[in-house]
């Protein structure tokens, strides 16, 4: 399964980079082939195809440790894709809140200017609850298809499992990449990142004490995981750290751009 690659449909581009280092984005690029092989002729990457006006709707989730999307920017800014004044993220946040609660809001902040990319977060039970996983369907639904009559892209964000309950893991996955396939569209799978660090390097918390909420580390992977998936590129190397330090920075970048590849190509 291939949720997500390089086509006219999802603005996408080929990467251009390879686990391990960061390739900025360049007229004439020498494309990699499934993050491997290069190819044999160069050709012509339109900017264009590069989302630059993101909107996030979503929870806490999204809105923690100053927020996801300013992360994302900031990860953007420092790959030299885009500036602060060609591009533009924002968030739509309700504490605790469910997908179907944005019903009041998504389509008047989504018609309020243009956005390339809509990113959906429901609650982080919201999807596989009895009781709130078909509301979350149908609103998934209606809100993709809101946004694609405005020319904006759906896209959803997979969240993660609580401290002590991995299950959740595979319970989000089946759940997001289910409605990805449904609507045609993406997935960025952070949940799938989470479980990654969380088995590999148990000495950096993604999680606050209370099991669900990000840490400042949480919230970076996943803006590395947004910045990998959004742009089909590796965020390996970018500067931008958060202030998490070198070393953990790089780590989760590489985490992100494995997840993302791994996922795209089941």
């Amino acid at each position: 399964m291939r949720m997500f690659g390089c086509n006219s449909e999802t603005g996408l581009i080929p990467r251009l980079g390879k686990r391990g280092a960061f390739a900025p984005l360049i007229l004439l690029a020498a494309v990699a082939i499934n993050g491997c092989a290069i190819a044999e002729s160069a050709r012509e990457i339109s900017p264009g195809a590069l989302p630059a006006r993101i909107l996030f709707v979503g929870n806490s989730f999204t809105y923690y440790n100053n927020s996801l999307h300013k992360h994302f920017r900031k990860l953007t800014w420092a790959s030299g894709l885009f500036t602060p004044e060609n591009s533009w993220s924002r968030i739509m946040t309700i504490s605790g809140g469910h997908l179907p609660e944005h019903a009041g809001g998504f389509e008047n902040v989504l018609s309020s200017e243009h956005w390339d990319v809509v990113v959906m977060q429901g609650h982080s039970l919201g999807p596989i609850s009895e009781g709130t996983a078909e509301p979350f369907r149908k609103a998934a639904r209606r809100f993709a298809a809101i946004a694609r009559k405005r020319s904006t892209r759906p896209v959803f964000f997979m969240t993660w499992a609580y401290t002590g309950k991995p299950e959740m893991t595979v319970q989000l996955d089946q759940a997001y990449t289910d409605i990805g396939r449904e609507l045609d569209a993406q997935v960025v799978p952070v949940g799938l990142a989470f479980a990654t660090v969380t088995a590999e390097r148990p000495d950096i918390p993604l999680r606050i004490d209370d099991g669900r909420h990000p840490s400042l580390a949480g919230t970076y992977l996943a803006a590395c995981t947004f910045f990998a998936a959004l742009y089909d590129q590796s965020p390996e190397g970018l500067p931008y750290d958060a202030g998490l330090g070198n070393d953990t920075a790089l780590y989760l970048q590489q985490v992100a751009w494995q997840t993302v590849q791994d996922y795209a190509n089941r």
